[in-house]
């Protein structure tokens, strides 16, 4: 569905990504760790459109996607949900998810749509009229996720959604995940939470200085020596 071939990237004079090659296959749960400024991000750039690689290309569905910009991503089923989340703190948690469903001309699939969000996180139904810069940060990763959904994507992605939450929050955060998984719906989630990302994606990716330096199912990343003293404290 998603498929990355030989992404170089900088900004300025500084290579960040270095000849970055994945692929997420439908209703697949992919997952690229690393540590902080490893380059996981300005991936994630690159696919939605906001750097252009300077070299390299970005597929999505088998089109060329290389370059297009957010708003045709979000036509076309693609959806990201940065780290800052970026909601309309001074609206409600209806209102911002009906900000969401700006692509949707169907009311009926709005209404679904809604319903299906609600259902997928049932404290925002019961705080709908809330203003959303009053609620937590786990409630507003809840929002930003809820949001995405709401344009009825093919694809969604996650930057860090466990960043900046308390232990509890980032579990209904993973646990949402997880029931979006079980939907089939496919996911590529950028991470620094490598014990808990691997216990719920099918694959994952490995990035290290702008590079994939690792890969492969998580059960086998898991076992892996390296992943276990570098990441999981084993």
């Amino acid at each position: 569905m998603l498929r990355l071939e030989n992404i170089n990237a900088s900004y300025g004079y500084l290579q960040i990504l270095w000849d970055i090659s994945l692929e997420i296959n439908r209703g697949e749960v992919v997952a690229v760790l690393g540590s902080n400024g490893v380059g996981k991000t300005t991936m994630l750039k690159v696919i939605s459109g906001l750097l252009k690689p300077s070299s390299g290309k970005v597929f999505f569905r088998d089109e060329e996607i290389t370059g297009i910009s957010p708003d045709q991503l979000c036509a076309k089923g693609l959806v990201i949900i940065p780290e800052e989340r970026n909601l309309f703190t001074a609206m409600s948690v209806y209102e911002n998810l009906m900000m969401g469903a700006f692509t949707v001309r169907d009311k009926k699939v709005i209404q679904r749509n809604l319903e299906y969000v609600y259902e997928l996180f049932p404290r925002l139904k019961e705080r709908e009229k809330q203003l959303v810069g009053t609620m937590s940060g786990g409630e507003r990763q809840m929002v930003a996720i809820a949001r995405g959904l709401m344009s009825n994507p093919e694809l969604i992605m996650l930057d860090e959604p466990s960043m900046g939450l308390s232990p509890q929050n980032a579990l209904i955060v993973f646990d949402a995940l997880k029931k979006l998984k079980s939907q089939g719906v496919t996911v590529l989630i950028v991470e620094q939470n490598v014990n808990t990302t691997l216990q719920f994606a099918d694959r994952a990716y490995l990035m290290d200085q702008g590079r994939i330096v690792m890969s492969g199912t998580s059960q086998e990343l898991t076992a892996d020596d390296r992943i276990q003293k570098m990441y999981l404290g084993l």
